[in-house]
Formats: C-alpha cells, sequence, structure tokens
C-alpha cells in the first residue's frame, strides 16, 4: 500500500511589507556623542551615496517631498526650460540651526528617507535659546587628519556638526585647528554647495585628508591654539553630546544667569561684570528678558565660572545652590585682589548712615560712600539728604576738616614748586588754565596760588585772554573768507581746518556769519543738484544708454553721492541701461540663430555632420559655449522637424 503524498503547507497570507523611502534611508552618525552628524553632511553624504550632486539632490528630489517648494532650500534661480538646470546654488549653514527653514530641511530629508531622529542633526533643540548672531561659520571647514582616519580604517566620512559652530576652532582628537583653505586650489568652500562632497574639496574635487602625528590635546602648540579655545570647543561638543537627553528653556537659562548675580555678587551686575570679563549693559539686556544670548557669551561666563553649560540651561535655581556655592569660591579666589562691590538697597544704606552717626570720630561722608562702593557722595545725598547734611556737620564739629589749617600740618605743597609751575606754564605759547594748575598740585581750586602769586596768576590770566581774542579772531576771518570762497566750505571743513570738535563753538560766537555761511551752503546744494538733475535727465537720451557707474565717472561723482541727492533720476538711468542690455542680448541671440542656422544647412549640404564644436569654430564672433549648444540644438530640432 502506498504512503499518501505529502504536500508542503503555504501560508497565502498577503506579506505586510513596510513603506519604502525614496531615498536610501541612511542612519545618521554620532547622534549623543561630540562628534554628531551635522545636517548639511548629512545631505551630502546622502548625495555621494546615490552617486548625484548635491544640486541635483535637493532641486531634483528633496523640492518633490518639501512641505513648501523651493523656500526651505534656496536660494534657487529659475529653472530654464532648455537646460534642466536643477536650480540649487548653495547656502550658508541656516539648516543646521533651528527656526522653520531648518524645520523644513529636516522634515523633507525625513519623509524622502523614513528617518526619524534627524532633528538632533541641528541646533533644534535649542531653539529660542540662543541668539543666532556669530554662531556658525559662513564656510566650511574640516580637520584633514581625521578625515585621514576615517579613509584609511575603512569607515565612513562625515562632516560633525562641532566643525560648523563658531566657537569651535580645535579638532579635539588630534589636537590641530580646524582648516578653511583648500591645500590644493587655495579657496574656500560654502558649507552646503552644488558639489560638496564629504572628504573632498567643492571646487577642485580633491581629498582635503593627510596624515599627521596626533598630539594630546593637553599638550598643544601654543602658536596653534590657546587654552581658552580648546575650553570651548570641548563644552560646545559636550553640550551636543548632551542635546538628546536635555530639555533645554530660556527662561530656566535667564533664571539661573539671576540667580548666579544674585548669589555671586549680590545682585551687582557691574561686578559681576567685571569677574566674567563681559560687558555690563550686555548682562542687563540679557538678564530682562529682551535678548537670547550669544553662545559664545554664555561660554566666556562658563570658562570664567568653571562651570558646564547644561548647569545653566537646564537646572532651576533654587536646585543650583551648591553650584553657585562652589561658582562664588571660584570667583572670589580668582579676584583676590580686588574687592567686589555689592548692591545695596536703599534701606540697608539709610541704616549704614545712621550707625555712622554714633561714630567716634565722626566719619566723612566720602569715608561712608568708599564704604558702601560709591564713586561720590551723591549717591548718599539721594538716598537721604536729612542724614548727609547731618554727617556732614558731625565731620565739621569735629575739627578734621581744613586739616592744613592747623598748626604745624604738612603744606600740600611747597611755594618753590608752586612758582615753578606757574613760571613753567607762562612760558609755554598755551599756557594752561589756573584751575587746572591747582589741582596738579592737589588743591580744591587756585585761590591760595593767587593769593601767594598774584602777579604770576594775572599774567598768566592776561597771556589766555590775548590768546582767546586771537583765535576767536581766526575764527571770525575763517567765517568771512568762506562766504567768499567758492564753492563754499560746509562747516564741518571749517571746523577741521580751525580744530575744534563740533560746529556749535563757530555758532556761539559768531551767529549771524554762521547763518550767512549756511545759507550760501544750502543755495550751492540746490545749484549743484539743479545740475546734476539736468545732465542725468540729459543722459537719458544717449545712445547707447549709459550705465550708473560710467555716468558717475564722467561727472567725477560718487555713486552713492548721485543716489542721494537725484534718486529719480538714477533710478530711470538704471532701468533704461537694463531694458537696453536685454534688447541687446535678444538681438544678439536672434543673430548667432540665424548665423548657426546658415552654418548647419551649409555643413549638411556638404555632408558633415554639425557639431557644437564645429558650429563654433566657424562663427563670425567668439560665443559663449552654453548659448552655442543651446541654438544648435534648438536648429536641429527645427531642421529635423521640417525634413
Amino acid at each position: 500500500m502506498g504512503l499518501a503524498p505529502q504536500f508542503e503547507c503555504w501560508d497565502c497570507e498577503p506579506v505586510a511589507l513596510p513603506p519604502r523611502s525614496r531615498l536610501y534611508s541612511l542612519p545618521p552618525i554620532g547622534i549623543g556623542s561630540m562628534f554628531v552628524e551635522s545636517l548639511t553632511g548629512y545631505v551630502s553624504r546622502l548625495a555621494d551615496a546615490h552617486a548625484v550632486s548635491v544640486g541635483n539632490l535637493v532641486g531634483r528630489e528633496l523640492l518633490l517631498v518639501s512641505s513648501k517648494p523651493r523656500l526651505p532650500f534656496g536660494p534657487f534661480v529659475p529653472r530654464d526650460g532648455t537646460t534642466k538646470s536643477h536650480g540649487f546654488r548653495g547656502r550658508a549653514c541656516s539648516a543646521n540651526g533651528w527656526g522653520e527653514r531648518a524645520r523644513r530641511w529636516a522634515g523633507a530629508l525625513e519623509r524622502a528617507t523614513h528617518q526619524t531622529n534627524l532633528r538632533f542633526l541641528t541646533l533644534l533643540p535649542f531653539e529660542d535659546v540662543f541668539s543666532r548672531g556669530g554662531l556658525f561659520r559662513s564656510i566650511r571647514s574640516w580637520c584633514p587628519a581625521c578625515y585621514e582616519d576615517w579613509r584609511c580604517a575603512g569607515t565612513i566620512v562625515y562632516e560633525p556638526l562641532l566643525w560648523t559652530i563658531r566657537s569651535a576652532t580645535v579638532c579635539l582628537r588630534h589636537g590641530c585647528p580646524l582648516e578653511e583653505v583648500c591645500p590644493y586650489c587655495h579657496e574656500t568652500m560654502s558649507p552646503l554647495g552644488a558639489y560638496t562632497r564629504p572628504g573632498y574639496c567643492s571646487k577642485c574635487l580633491l581629498w582635503l585628508g593627510h596624515s599627521g602625528e596626533p598630539k594630546p590635546v593637553d599638550q598643544f602648540d601654543k602658536q596653534a591654539r590657546t587654552h581658552t579655545e580648546i575650553w570651548r570647543t570641548k563644552a560646545v561638543a559636550e553640550l551636543l553630546a548632551a542635546s538628546p537627553q536635555l530639555n533645554v528653556s530660556g527662561v530656566a537659562l535667564k533664571a539661573n544667569l539671576r540667580a548666579c548675580i544674585e548669589y555671586v555678587a549680590e545682585g551687582n551686575v557691574l561686578a559681576f561684570a567685571e569677574v566674567v570679563q563681559l560687558s555690563r549693559h550686555g548682562l542687563n539686556y540679557l538678564t530682562n528678558g529682551k535678548g537670547l544670548p550669544e553662545l559664545g557669551t554664555l561660554l566666556q561666563i562658563c570658562h570664567q565660572a568653571d562651570t558646564t553649560l547644561a548647569t545653566f540651561l537646564t537646572s532651576l535655581p533654587v536646585v543650583d545652590v551648591g553650584t553657585w556655592d562652589r561658582l562664588k569660591q571660584t570667583l572670589q579666589t580668582s579676584r583676590k585682589d580686588c574687592r567686589v562691590p555689592l548692591a545695596r538697597s536703599r534701606e540697608q544704606v539709610r541704616a549704614a548712615m545712621r550707625e555712622a552717626l554714633h561714630e567716634q570720630p565722626p566719619p566723612s561722608l566720602s569715608e561712608i560712600a568708599r564704604r558702601l562702593d560709591y564713586k561720590g557722595v551723591e549717591g548718599l545725598r539721594d538716598v537721604d539728604k536729612t542724614l548727609s547734611k547731618q554727617l556732614a556737620a558731625n565731620y565739621r564739629k569735629s575739627g578734621r576738616t581744613h586739616w592744613w589749617r592747623n598748626p604745624g600740618a604738612t603744606r600740600i605743597s611747597e611755594q618753590a614748586d608752586i612758582q615753578a609751575m606757574l613760571e613753567q606754564s607762562l612760558s609755554e605759547k598755551n599756557p594752561r588754565p589756573l584751575y587746572q594748575l591747582a589741582v596738579d598740585l592737589g588743591y580744591v581750586n587756585e585761590g591760595y596760588i593767587q593769593n601767594k602769586f598774584p602777579e604770576l596768576c594775572s599774567a598768566i590770566r592776561q597771556k589766555i585772554r590775548k590768546n582767546n581774542e586771537a583765535r576767536i579772531s581766526t575764527m571770525e576771518h575763517a567765517l568771512r573768507n568762506a562766504l567768499n570762497h567758492e564753492p563754499p566750505p560746509s562747516l564741518d571743513e571749517l571746523r577741521k581746518r580751525l580744530g575744534y570738535s563740533c560746529s556749535t563753538v563757530l555758532k556761539n560766537h559768531f551767529p549771524l556769519l554762521y547763518e550767512e555761511v549756511m545759507t550760501r551752503r544750502r543755495l550751492h546744494r540746490r545749484q549743484k543738484i539743479l545740475e546734476l538733475t539736468n545732465a542725468l535727465q540729459a543722459a537719458l537720451s544717449d545712445v547707447p544708454a549709459p550705465s550708473l557707474v560710467s555716468f558717475c565717472k564722467t561727472l567725477n561723482t560718487p555713486e552713492h553721492i548721485l543716489e542721494k541727492l537725484c534718486p529719480r533720476e538714477c533710478a530711470s538711468i538704471r532701468a533704461r541701461y537694463r531694458h537696453a542690455r536685454a534688447d541687446t542680448s535678444v538681438r544678439r541671440k536672434e543673430q548667432l540663430q540665424q548665423e548657426v542656422r546658415q552654418i548647419i544647412q551649409n555643413m549638411q549640404g556638404d555632408g558633415t555632420y554639425p557639431t557644437i564644436k564645429q558650429v563654433r569654430s566657424l562663427l563670425s564672433q567668439r560665443s559663449n559655449w552654453a548659448d552655442v549648444s543651446t541654438v544648435v540644438a534648438r536648429v536641429r530640432k527645427e531642421l529635423r522637424a521640417i525634413t
């Protein structure tokens, strides 16, 4: 008895295939590490994987999946229906930053590759935290040793996001500065160009990597980079590595800055600004919530405070009191010889002034101001005028004031020294005023000097008076000459000739002459504008139409001045020149097409195939290769349609 035939069991249920991506689903490199890949580097690596240029990938593929075509990938040029241009012309690193443009870049790439974490190849996690100012480089930078190591090890060559940030100037792997100029063509490159390829120059297309002996980062050559730049690069790299786990907030950053200033310098922004070597106004601008800090500014604060960027971005002030304790100790240790002033309320200042009323011996207002870190006594008077008067009265009653009047007191300055200084000032061409001499000698005013040396003081005053009269006479002479000069000089020119910082001094001494010079200058300006306007209007009928640049050379007038004085006429000349250029271009193309058609017909009559090179060599005038190739293709098509 034969066995029953056995057949394998087939599962006829249709297999659920995962959705297919339009482009290769390349996984991004280094997310969560210091050397995470940049989004522009991912685009160039994706184009290299498809064996196409970045221009073709962006202009022909990513535009199809973009939520808003063209705008995220600009700048673009209009596509020519004959040349089939992809339209992409390269751009800076805005795709690696944040905002609407970066989100559209990341969104288009995620839809095309089905990758879901491409936002971490940008600074989108830090949106509304940093300012865009000075954040990214405008040109491409790289480490040639990293390129060479990756190629020799057979690993993927890519562009880290760290290399695109301006504050990172050092390669942390090899301890060498990042390069920005191609060693072969000596050109700089756009961060993302139409022919960008990882590891290769986008201009000459040569390999940018080369081997070098690695150096430890801590043993840096002094000529390469300083320790501060190494610290900055490490800090930025650590922030990029922690970006997937961080929950950053601009509110937390400003709150931490305010808490740090309050805890370290007791709210004194000026003292904190001096410690971290920044501008007081810049810190006020940031802590008041009016703007976002630049990354370089925040790195400067963190470097001086010996803390990390993540501390300022994520922690709350109430949690980080211990961190501020360490920060305060670090700052005070670094400034042992510098007294850090503290901010006090009006009630605290008033209490200190009340305590000073009962001190013996009574202190002066200046002493109390110095204790409270005021530059003068005006601040004390603003707080409480009554207490200030009482303190001043107590100090006068104590007999400590006017100490130089006491018997046996040390002289402020010897009479021989005073006489020598007065005689020296008198011998000078322009003697110094007496009050300046008194201050230099240590006196409050010139009263004592006047009492001791009345004749010398009178001679100095008389010489100063004569100099002033001569100066005023020179001023009047210059103004009267300006009325007869052609063209009349401006008041700014006059004050420069006379050596004054502004022309107000001329108006104060001779207001009538000043107004006459101003009136004559206005009339000259109107006449000049009328002459220029007539010349420009006459140029509108010139054949051929002149350009504004050439016309400015003819008039010997700078272009920006001509545009300021005659804006309408300048716009008309520009428009006429553009139309003339366009008409000339159209006529030139028509003549080129007629000549090419005649050459092709003659060559076909002789049995010769009309190649572009042969047609171009037979032209009467040398023409652009692209124009000739376009016309040849059009004429061939027309002749084929006729035959």
